[in-house]
């Protein structure tokens, strides 16, 4: 018996809930200005069907946003498959500059490569003749690690346009990041790890940035190394540093389900987002962080009461009008990170199922609208499931 009635959003929207798998390229980009500089990058981009050059994931219209990523010293781009593996299949595009990869890298020939990129992705949004043709929602982040840090800090500075930063472990370069954060006002995210030994103190470059938004994370049990995986070379570095490390995997996994969501909503404008990044903060184990962001951009704060899963996208759970009238209608708000499978279910107060329905969600706001001219009044319970976890509010039937 089905007794939820999918509103129009629902009966347009695609109804593709699985996430894309890994498309791969190799683009070379070519900095004129620079002495027709070649710039040779790795490019991974959500497609249906994963492999080299295939084409970019359904539905036709769906526009992604691009996050370009800096390597570290010596370490290689392939050190960084946790980021494209987890971001990828959510909707980013990850494209990760191969030069510089030397162990004296001229950082900021490479900051003018993470700009450049960023700038050429922006161009290929209306170029014909780009294979990311109108595929590109206008949104640019940067991202990097040790060196890569510090020069996704500078290629703010030389392109403004770019909407979001997140450093992992910043060293010391010339020229200096720190510096140069003084003039950036990109949103940002700075993780420091208590166990690293090549780049303890990221604290005077939180500091010394200007964005309206910006988040100290410690992961107290990060050491430099493992912000890459399975860096040989720069673990190699830490040999003679002691403590008491968790593992890359830890550290990787911490590090993208945590920034995930700020990327979502500087990226893709997702409104729940930011509130959800703060919450993850809150309930995540072995960390300490500083956020400072203006009013507007927290508005809206994401629900505490959900039953915590890191596998939920789902963000709150709003019923309207309620009490409701038997034989009416009760609407479902259902703010969501990503596009997703949910169950919604209808309990009474000794806990027996009176309906259950699955639901295609898109990215952002949902509203559902659902019947309940069969259920007798009384006091009932809607929950809202999602991967491990749920989210519960009461519904009063007169």
């Amino acid at each position: 018996m089905m007794l939820i009635a999918l509103i129009g959003f629902f009966m347009t929207t695609n109804l593709m809930a699985q996430p894309w798998v890994v498309g791969t390229k190799v683009m070379t980009f070519t900095d004129a200005s620079r002495g027709n500089r070649q710039i040779e990058t790795e490019v991974f981009y959500p497609a249906d069907v994963a492999g080299y050059q295939v084409a970019l994931g359904s539905p036709a219209d769906k526009r992604f946003p691009v996050l370009v990523v800096g390597h570290g010293t010596e370490i290689g781009w392939n050190n960084y498959q946790y980021l494209w593996d987890k971001f990828v299949p959510k909707g980013f595009i990850v494209v990760i500059p191969k030069t510089e990869m030397s162990n004296t890298p001229d950082v900021d020939a490479y900051a003018l490569d993470l700009a450049y990129v960023a700038a050429a992705f922006e161009g290929m949004r209306w170029d014909n003749t780009s294979f990311f043709f109108k595929r590109l929602n206008g949104k640019t982040g940067v991202m990097g690690h040790g060196m890569g840090a510090s020069a996704a800090v500078l290629a703010c500075q030389y392109n403004t346009s770019i909407d979001a930063l997140v450093t992992m472990g910043a060293t010391s370069t010339t020229p200096d990041a720190v510096a140069a954060a003084a003039l950036v006002t990109t949103p940002a995210v700075v993780f420091a790890g208590g166990e690293d030994c090549v780049a303890p103190d990221q604290m005077p470059l939180y500091n010394n940035l200007a964005s309206d938004c910006k988040t100290y994370v410690m992961l107290n049990d990060a050491s430099h190394c493992n912000f890459a995986q399975g860096a040989g070379t720069c673990t190699g570095s830490e040999v003679l540093c002691g403590g008491f490390p968790t593992s890359y995997q830890n550290t990787n996994h911490k590090t993208t389900y945590l920034v995930v969501s700020f990327l979502r909503y500087y990226l893709k404008s997702n409104a729940p987002a930011l509130a959800r990044f703060e919450w993850k903060l809150q309930r995540k184990a072995n960390l300490s962080y500083i956020m400072n962001c203006n009013s507007m951009a927290r508005v809206g704060g994401f629900n505490p009461t959900i039953e915590e899963s890191e596998d939920m996208v789902i963000t709150d759970l709003k019923l309207y009008p309620n009490p409701v009238l038997s034989g009416n209608q009760v609407n479902l708000s259902i703010p969501s990170e990503e596009e997703t499978v949910a169950t919604v279910m209808v309990t009474n107060m000794i806990g027996q199922t009176i309906m259950t329905e699955q639901l295609i969600l898109d990215e952002d706001a949902n509203q559902i609208s659902l019947g309940v001219d069969r259920i007798k009044p009384g006091y009932y319970f809607v929950t809202i499931i999602n991967g491990d976890g749920k989210l519960t509010r009461p519904l009063v039937i007169q």
